[in-house]
């Protein structure tokens, strides 16, 4: 059932029960979303209890939308919230950080549609919130579940949380005698208000209680508790910004006529939107935000420029990591002057040597600050940053801070340039230089190791819960682990008696390394922290050689780099890298005792499983709008025993056309190329 604007009267009790939820679903509406309140605390709450008392003496009444089911029972202690498959990836937009940028951005979208479509594009710009991301499923009006962005590809189920954030309807609103979609997935973000983030410091400051650092602290951890009735009274807010998935309902062309639907089902959209026609307006739209954001009630980092037509985002289709479609300008960092104490040398796991600076704290856009990245000996030699200096320090979104600059000025008396250390902090082996980094030489560096074995273990890879830095530190240091393989081969009765573990958390730490064994490959293959090869690079990867074996294979071969530079989105540096890693007899002996130690990868069935007659070694060629989207296609097609290739040649067998068919279509009749529409590649592919 979903909540009807408009409902008659009458004196039927069970009239009145619909009647009464139907105006509290009202109340909260103009509340959260219109920030418009229309009755009284006082009359709200009277009438909340009416609502109670009827649904205690009609229990078969009760409405899955009712106002009074908005904070649910707390989990049990201990509760972790199941991790969900999205059903669309919540993937990353790419980050721009000047106008030159946004109009190289404009000129990627033309070119990449001026072979497909002569129509042109528009671009809506909105703000880019800076909260925390969420999805939200509604099932015939009804909302069915709430699940977190997580890595982007899974995601943790917080219907029970989300459901008690403002702004978030229990049912879509509908007019008199309307439906709702069947199905409905909406995205936004939740972010707490900064005026209620203010209050709510100061009520968790009188009660005694840690306060947060920003608003986005708060949204993160409210989320993640496990009562919803904290999650209500912390005053969190949903803005949607993408309608994802609408089945049963209307047919939207446009971005804006999705979110005028999506704000008539009653979620709130920003105020701040514009569509405009190129990057002059892009960038126009940009900085009049950014002059104004901090009259604003919500943190923003930036504005989100996405090409408004569905038709075209579904031709300009994505990277490995990002949608070809859309863009995030952020806004100019935050800076501000502090002390440097001190220069740590700190080993990464691919052995690179990296300075960090220890400041006395600073506040920088309500975070506070006490380390910071200085990069490379180069960019400390350059500045000619000393220990003791007043520095500049600057904090833009999620990015680490970075000391910018010193404050020569400022500068105390005696004070030396910074020495870069002989030796690895860790091991003492000599470093040696690679471009304007150093790097530790050593496979076997304790520190090299240990943050293998960190990102081995960690969310976006195997995701080893109990196996975080302290419990490394700990095992490295008594000799349980020396190396990444060790892992899979813990000794859990010494584990037990280690202070502070025993057997409960030993055996707990033994099924999460089991669960471990058999992870998705393309988890594997950045669990293996190749330098280059992220989540979304290792699933491109694996799409294409799905298997240990196959991988291994193509790195030896020798058309390795031009084999995998057909990959959308692998370039040669990020090739070079991967055949390095797989030729490395090291890693490769790494690899084969983890399998002799239980752990294989495995790969989802395909939608095909054999060659499809019709498909097997033909080279095919995409244009135009088609029933799914292109790298779908594409995947089919290859998974059936065919070739995609980018450009229509007298090689291709078949161009497959669909609506607004550009220029391929014209080159393909040319030169007598076949050409397959929706209808007959849908036919060919046995869908």
């Amino acid at each position: 059932m979903t909540v009807s604007v408009g409902h008659g009267s009458s004196d039927d009790p069970r009239e009145v029960y619909e009647r009464l939820v139907d105006e509290l679903s009202n109340y909260d509406h103009a509340y959260y979303v219109l920030a418009q309140p229309l009755v009284s605390d006082a009359r709200y709450d009277r009438k909340f209890e009416e609502l109670k008392a009827i649904e205690a003496g009609h229990p078969d009444w009760l409405r899955p939308d009712s106002p009074t089911q908005r904070v649910g029972s707390p989990l049990p202690e201990g509760s972790k919230f199941e991790r969900v498959e999205h059903a669309v990836p919540m993937i990353s937009i790419e980050s721009l950080y000047s106008d030159d940028e946004v109009r190289d951005f404009e000129a990627r979208v033309l070119k990449g549609l001026a072979t497909e479509t002569d129509e042109l594009p528009t671009f809506v710009c909105e703000p880019k919130w800076d909260g925390v991301s969420a999805s939200l499923v509604y099932e015939k009006g009804l909302l069915v579940r709430g699940v977190s962005r997580g890595d982007g590809t899974v995601g943790e189920d917080l219907s029970s949380n989300l459901r008690a954030v403002g702004g978030v309807p229990l049912g879509l609103r509908v007019g008199v005698g309307e439906t709702a979609p069947s199905l409905l997935e909406i995205r936004g973000e939740v972010m707490i208000p900064l005026s209620g983030f203010d209050d709510l410091n100061q009520r968790m400051s009188k009660r005694g209680e840690q306060t947060f650092a920003n608003p986005r602290n708060a949204t993160a951890g409210s989320l993640k508790r496990l009562d919803p009735a904290v999650v209500f009274d912390r005053g969190l807010r949903f803005m949607a910004w993408e309608l994802v998935r609408c089945e049963g309902g209307d047919t939207y062309h446009t971005h804006s006529e999705a979110m005028e639907a999506v704000a008539a089902w009653g979620f709130a959209t920003s105020p701040h939107r514009a569509v405009v026609g190129d990057a002059a307006g892009m960038i126009k739209f940009h900085h009049e935000l950014e002059a104004k954001r901090d009259e604003l009630d919500y943190e923003m980092d930036g504005v989100v420029v996405k090409v408004e037509q569905f038709s075209l985002r579904r031709l300009l289709g994505a990277r490995a990591r990002t949608p070809r479609w859309a863009c995030a300008q952020k806004f100019a960092p935050r800076e501000e002057t502090t002390t440097l104490l001190d220069i740590e040398i700190q080993v990464g796991r691919t052995g690179r040597l990296t300075p960090r600076a220890h400041l006395k704290a600073v506040q920088i856009g309500g975070v506070t600050v006490r380390h910071a990245t200085l990069h490379n000996a180069k960019y400390i030699r350059d500045r000619d940053i000393r220990v003791g200096d007043t520095v500049v320090v600057r904090r833009a979104g999620d990015v680490i801070p970075q000391v910018v600059e010193p404050v020569v000025a400022n500068r105390p008396r005696g004070s030396g340039q910074f020495e870069w250390p002989l030796a690895c902090p860790s091991c003492g082996a000599t470093p040696s230089e690679k471009g304007e980094h150093r790097y530790c030489p050593s496979m076997d560096c304790p520190a090299q190791v240990m943050r293998r074995i960190l990102h081995l273990a960690s969310r976006n890879a195997l995701r080893i819960e109990g196996l975080g830095e302290k419990a490394v530190e700990i095992f490295c240091t008594q000799g349980l682990l020396s190396s990444v393989e060790d892992v899979f081969d813990l000794n859990y009765s010494k584990i037990s008696a280690l202070e502070g573990w025993g057997e409960k958390s030993a055996s707990a730490l033994e099924q999460q390394i089991e669960s471990a064994r058999t992870p998705h490959l393309a988890k594997f293959v950045f669990a293996l922290g190749i330098p280059e090869v992220g989540a979304e690079t290792a699933l491109a990867l694996c799409s294409t050689f799905p298997s240990l074996d196959l991988l291994q294979d193509v790195a030896a071969r020798d058309d390795a780099i031009e084999s995998l530079s057909e990959i959308d989105g692998i370039g040669s540096e990020v090739a070079s890298s991967f055949i390095s890693f797989f030729t490395n007899q090291h890693n490769l002996a790494a690899i084969a005792r983890m399998r002799e130690l239980g752990v294989e990868p495995v790969v989802p069935e395909s939608r095909y499983s054999v060659e499809v007659e019709g498909v097997v070694g033909k080279t095919f060629v995409l244009t135009g709008t088609l029933y799914l989207p292109r790298p779908e296609i594409k995947s089919l097609i290859e998974a059936g025993g065919g070739k995609v290739a980018g450009s229509v040649s007298k090689k291709t067998d078949f161009l497959v056309a669909g609506e607004a068919a550009g220029s391929k279509l014209r080159k393909a009749e040319g030169l007598g190329v076949p050409v397959l529409d929706d209808a007959a590649i849908r036919s060919l592919l046995g869908g």
